[in-house]
């Protein structure tokens, strides 16, 4: 690798090699995808675990995921959730069969996010019976907390969703 030539730009003094296809690349030509990118998938394909990629493989096996898993959060966003200790009436569409559930989380939003992620990467706009709860962790003279949480996917009826906000408002 010391005269290696860049795929990409043809430069001759390319330092960094593509952890996918090997071959070598300049720091101009080399796309770097951080660690955290790909977070909230439960399990990360072997390809989209690597750190350095050339422009090619980039745009062939990144690229493709990362703007599934974009959409997916972007979706996640937007999910309704709720709690068991609500007593709210919930327009139902269809409601999953499988409860998803996170662990080892460090706060309750991030908890509660992720099962919004999970709601939404299998297509539902919700998630019911959210149960979050924490766990106190002491070592020795310093305490954190631990935060784990479970819920049931679930589509809703946005617009009588919407319309029982409104009648609720109107009587208060």
């Amino acid at each position: 690798m010391q005269n290696a030539e860049c795929i990409s730009c043809r430069k001759p003094k390319a330092n960094f090699e593509c952890e996918v296809c090997e071959e070598s690349v300049c720091k101009n030509c080399s796309q770097i995808l951080d660690k955290e990118t790909f977070s909230f998938m439960e399990e990360i394909p072997e390809l989209l675990s690597r750190t350095l990629y050339c422009n090619p493989c980039f745009d062939h096996h990144v690229a493709p995921e990362l703007d599934v898993y974009q959409e997916i959060m972007e979706r996640a966003k937007k999910v309704f959730v709720f709690f068991t200790t609500q007593r709210k009436e919930i327009p139902l569409i269809r409601r999953s069969k499988i409860t998803v559930s996170v662990a080892d989380r460090a706060d309750r939003d991030d908890t509660i996010f992720r099962l919004g992620f999970m709601a939404a990467k299998e297509n539902y706009n919700a998630i019911t019976e959210v149960n979050v709860i924490s766990q106190k962790i002491r070592h020795a003279g310093y305490q954190t907390s631990v935060w784990k949480g479970n819920g049931i996917p679930a589509q809703i009826d946005e617009e009588k969703m919407d319309r029982q906000d409104k009648l609720n408002q109107i009587y208060r």
